[in-house]
């Protein structure tokens, strides 16, 4: 089961979330604040032109009459047109009208016989701050206390003595509440945007330093230095990546001391060989052996050797890089294991050795190239003859398994080693090195044997236990073409 990790994708899942999340809040939370105060400041704006409105229409009132004779019934409609409650002092400060009594009804009966502070009336804790004179014909005949209906109280109607009341149309519109939202949303979305760019930085801060981590031993290894692995912290992706980096240099590392040790193996195998030619002509030339048929089978010897090696070092070359041409087409692969064992018969019976072929009936034709798949039962079989003793057996056996058609060459030799049966498909591995190199072996069969067997896209394997012989096989897919 795969397991879950906070991998980038979540995490900027989650961040691009919080920031939106930041900006939605900080929007509104500022956008409401903003709001309730503009409406709060248009508000105490309406409610100051309206009282205005109520001074001016007093004074006019005062102008036309040249007296308050009337004016209670004059406040109670204009208190019912502006919807506001309304006080009127004369200018000795007596209560002349209250638009919240009616025509017949005085406070405390006759206002004009009252004084309205001198009494210490304090129910509607009204203060002198919170009325406005009323000029007329350029006289103070009174003043007058102003607040919306239901507001639960008069407040200071911003009107002093040299304040002359507002003009009707002075009420603020409604474009200023627009703009002061529009205002609010830009400092918001500022805000909001600085807070995710520090919430960017905070989450980048560690992607940025696996991938400088990565960048640093990328360069180490293109410098030459296979050593180089990259620091792996976490399970997110960019930790992947790094053990996927390091996976491929431990591969790197290990094809180069391949490589090296290659060239040290071929320049050691070339050396045996080249130096018994050598030798050999030299001492024709001192004298020292005649130039006869054996001396001269000898040389030939170690020149066909030398003729091999090259040879399958250049094919071994050719499917390492996958240049190997293959000519696939489908083939009865029961063909190619009754001709292979037919081959070998005579080899087989000169070295005392029985050589037998199990082959299930019906197996299926397989997409392959003849030839390299002939080569590389040849090999198999080969190698078995060679390493099992007189009177030895061995049997080639093809069959099917599943979806795969399995070729084994099992012998009744010595075995291999447990410590050298890991390495018997490497180069230039000899698990005896001496007897292989008395019998001709390059070292290099069961390598070009691989390297054309994954090629086709199947695997080869070897199993052995010492003093009861080996089995090799390969196992090749069925596959429709």
């Amino acid at each position: 089961m795969r397991r879950w990790r906070f991998g980038l994708r979540w995490r900027l899942v989650l961040g691009f979330a919080v920031i939106l999340a930041l900006a939605l809040g900080s929007v509104a939370l500022l956008t409401g604040k903003a709001a309730e105060r503009e409406v709060d400041r248009v508000q105490t704006e309406q409610d100051r032109v309206r009282a205005g409105r109520v001074v001016v229409a007093l004074a006019e009132y005062h102008e036309t009459n040249d007296d308050w004779d009337g004016v209670q019934e004059f406040v109670r409609r204009t208190s019912f047109q502006t919807e506001r409650d309304i006080i009127v002092l004369d200018s000795e400060g007596r209560l002349i009208a209250e638009s919240s009594l009616s025509n017949g009804r005085r406070r405390g009966g006759d206002s004009r016989d009252r004084r309205f502070f001198d009494h210490g009336d304090h129910s509607d804790h009204l203060i002198p701050e919170h009325f406005a004179p009323i000029v007329a014909n350029g006289s103070e005949v009174g003043s007058v206390a102003v607040a919306p209906r239901g507001r639960g109280g008069f407040g200071p109607l911003l009107l002093r003595n040299n304040d002359a009341p507002p003009p009707p149309d002075a009420e603020p519109p409604l474009s200023r509440f627009a703009d002061a939202v529009r205002k609010t949303l830009t400092i918001a979305g500022l805000i909001a945007g600085a807070a995710g760019i520090l919430l960017v930085v905070l989450l980048s801060r560690r992607m940025l330093a696996s991938i400088s981590s990565l960048t640093a031993a990328a360069r180490g290894l293109g410098n030459g230095d296979m050593s180089t692995r990259a620091a792996v912290k976490g399970n997110d992706e960019i930790a992947e990546l790094g053990r996927t980096f390091n996976s491929m240099a431990d591969a790197l590392e290990e094809s180069e001391r391949q490589r090296r040790a290659m060239v040290s193996d071929v320049a050691h195998e070339l050396r045996t060989p080249l130096s018994n030619i050598q030798g050999h002509i030299e001492a024709m030339q001192d004298g020292l052996l005649e130039a006869d048929t054996a001396t001269l089978d000898t040389v030939h010897r170690q020149a066909l050797y030398l003729n091999r090696l090259v040879d399958d070092l250049r094919l071994l070359a050719a499917a390492e890089a996958r240049e190997l041409p293959l000519q696939q087409e489908p083939t009865p692969l029961q063909e190619i294991v009754d001709g292979v064992v037919t081959s070998f018969k005579p080899r087989a019976e000169a070295e005392s050795v029985r050589l037998q072929a199990e082959i299930d009936e019906n197996l299926p034709s397989l997409y392959l190239d003849r030839v390299r798949i002939e080569q590389v039962v040849a090999n198999l079989v080969d190698n078995a003859i060679r390493h099992s003793p007189p009177g030895g057996m061995v049997v080639v056996a093809a069959k099917t398994e599943g979806d795969t058609v399995r070729v084994e060459v099992t012998d009744t030799g010595p075995g291999i080693p447990v410590n050298a049966l890991p390495h018997v498909f490497d180069r230039l591995y000899r698990a005896d090195p001496s007897r292989e190199k008395s019998t001709g072996g390059t070292g290099l069969g069961l390598t070009i044997a691989r390297q054309l067997v994954e090629a086709h896209g199947g695997t080869i394997w070897a199993e052995s236990e010492e003093g009861c012989g080996s089995r090799f096989g390969i196992d090749l897919p069925v596959a429709e073409h």
